[in-house]
């Protein structure tokens, strides 16, 4: 039977928590899952109702200053200390609605070897998240499902990778405290010799978030933007700056640094 690690975080959506792992243990009879959850301080109840279904989960705690990409860290560099042996890790998020068999499809498709990214649809079958090429510059679409050509990153909503390359790449980058995580690490899995590829077909139910009460909704106030694309969730100038950087070149770094802020000012 494949044994398969799934790492996620959590803060404050029990129910959605709950839900996703039943989905993935009740579709996917070939797989042997373990859970390892990262709860960021939620006080909803979570890890209590985790434990109390008695799924095969381990809860690491936070203190609600994690958030996704330093939650999803500290799971890694945990899996890292151990010596733990698995044939896949998966990468997911808990709002995603499993869909039937999608896990053992994906294995199936790496064959051990590929990363596989799923592709999500939202409630309209339009295509939400999935692995990512870039056209040009910074530009970038989420591919289709069935796409053959191999991804340059991901979004990390529900992505399988062969465990003995999750060991080689080891944990997230630290730069990053919730978004570009996982963009980031799919770079990092390709430089450490994986081959990214899109699902076959759309794995789960997950929509997109929202643009209203974002910095990128103009109905609100200057100051308001601002401070929501500085924040936490939001685009902080930091990390944007050092993942485009590392990626794209120092000239680029500064030019897409800076064009949020004018966008911000022109009331774009």
């Amino acid at each position: 039977m494949t044994t398969v690690l799934a790492l996620f975080t959590c803060f404050n959506r029990k129910e959605k928590s709950i839900h996703a792992i039943e989905s993935l243990l009740s579709g996917n009879p070939g797989i042997d899952f373990t859970f390892l959850v990262v709860d960021d301080g939620s006080t909803d109840g979570t890890a209590e109702a985790l434990r109390a279904r008695n799924f095969p989960v381990r809860i690491l705690w936070g203190d609600g200053s994690l958030f996704y990409s330093r939650g999803m860290g500290m799971g890694m560099d945990t899996l890292l200390r151990e010596d733990t042996d698995y044939d896949y890790l998966l990468m997911m998020n808990d709002d995603v609605d499993f869909y039937p068999g999608c896990i053992e499809t994906m294995a199936l498709q790496s064959g051990g070897k590929d990363v596989i990214v799923g592709a999500t649809e939202d409630t309209e079958g339009k295509l939400s998240y999935s692995g990512i090429q870039y056209e040009r510059g910074i530009r970038y679409r989420f591919m289709d499902p069935g796409e053959t050509e191999p991804a340059d990153t991901m979004n990390a909503n529900c992505v399988l990778i062969p465990y003995a390359l999750f060991r080689r790449t080891g944990s997230m980058d630290r730069h990053y405290h919730h978004s570009l995580g996982d963009f980031d690490y799919g770079f990092a899995l390709r430089e450490a010799g994986g081959t990214l590829r899109v699902s076959q077909g759309y794995v789960g139910l997950c929509c997109d978030n929202p643009q209203n009460g974002t910095w990128h909704d103009r109905s609100l106030s200057l100051k308001q933007r601002l401070k929501k694309k500085e924040s936490v969730k939001g685009d902080p100038i930091g990390p944007w700056f050092y993942y485009l950087k590392k990626h794209f070149g120092l000239f680029t770094a500064i030019k897409s640094s800076l064009t949020p802020y004018i966008r911000i000012f022109l009331g774009l």
